[in-house]
């Protein structure tokens, strides 16, 4: 396989603050404009002046759902559209049709359809601290708070709140999988296991069924990780990528050099952030990794 022919760089004016994937396309949100590209054809579909700093984007019901500090809106068309106010440590995560920003005392419920959104407030009784990540797996959710906590949220359960069945969610009655007592920087769904990363430098594999852990410690703190196919690939604090296999071995790592804003990954491909204006994306199998980060670096 042709590395170089597999990788590409999309090139932004100004440096990135936040940046989504969708199927077909990338998002990128500068200090200025927002910018479309069609990862099929690696060409702009529209740029959009913005005047607003945003911190994260998210995809759902074919919607580009724009996050600040203090607000969420989306865009339709050429348009940005406010949906309403949060705070400022909310976490938002896509649940099916949904999007869930879980607050300290109150998680709330966003549909989007035909150019209107729709809120829904319920009330959320936690003891754990403020959310700190949030994950949606094919058979429920998962959150993890600020004494580090991870619990388990069944599809059923879901449902029930998202469909407006119940207003008020007691977390401490939801199945906690693990206790850690550290900063959770990260969690994502590796088929039956649950990758968490820690920022004290450590990695955790949670098997959801025998609820057996094995973990592993790297070199730096960790800012953020995510599941590409078969790997975990971490990104940390001295702007080093590493890709772990499912035993928490490194296969490879290299550091990029350049500050890194973000590391997402779909079924496409693997893309990488950098804060002075470039996304470098990688599409293919993962088993060519080696190649990934060679290319990524030149």
């Amino acid at each position: 396989m042709d590395m170089k022919q597999d990788l590409f760089t999309y090139r932004h004016p100004g440096s990135i603050q936040a940046f989504g994937l969708n199927t077909d396309t990338l998002l990128v949100a500068t200090s200025s404009i927002l910018v479309e590209w069609d990862r099929v054809r690696r060409r702009i579909v529209k740029e959009i002046r913005m005047d607003e700093e945003i911190v994260d984007i998210k995809c759902f019901s074919g919607y580009w759902v724009l996050i600040t500090k203090s607000d969420i809106g989306f865009l339709d068309g050429n348009k940005t559209k406010r949906i309403g106010s949060k705070g400022s440590l909310d976490v938002s995560i896509v649940y099916k049709d949904w999007l869930l920003t879980v607050g300290n005392e109150k998680l709330v419920i966003i549909s989007i359809r035909k150019g209107n959104a729709e809120i829904r407030k319920v009330r959320l009784i936690s003891t754990n601290g403020m959310c700190t990540c949030g994950v949606a797996a094919t058979d429920g959710l998962f959150l993890s708070f600020e004494n580090g906590k991870v619990f388990s949220i069944k599809e059923s359960e879901v449902m029930n709140i998202v469909l407006g069945k119940i207003n008020e969610v007691v977390m401490d009655k939801f199945s906690c999988l693990i206790f850690l007592k550290e900063a959770i920087v990260s969690i994502s769904t590796l088929g039956k296991e649950l990758v968490i990363s820690l920022f004290n430098k450590k990695v955790l594999v949670l098997d959801l069924d025998t609820k057996d852990v094995s973990y592993t410690e790297l070199p730096h703190n960790i800012r953020g990780s995510t599941v590409w196919n078969d790997l975990i690939v971490v990104s940390d604090c001295k702007n080093n990528i590493l890709f772990l296999d499912r035993r928490l071995r490194i296969t490879y790592s290299n550091c990029l050099k350049e500050e890194i804003c973000g590391v997402l990954a779909d079924r496409r491909g693997l893309a990488i952030g950098f804060r002075v204006g470039v996304v470098k994306e990688y599409v293919g199998e993962s088993r060519t990794r080696p190649g990934v980060i060679r290319g990524m670096v030149e």
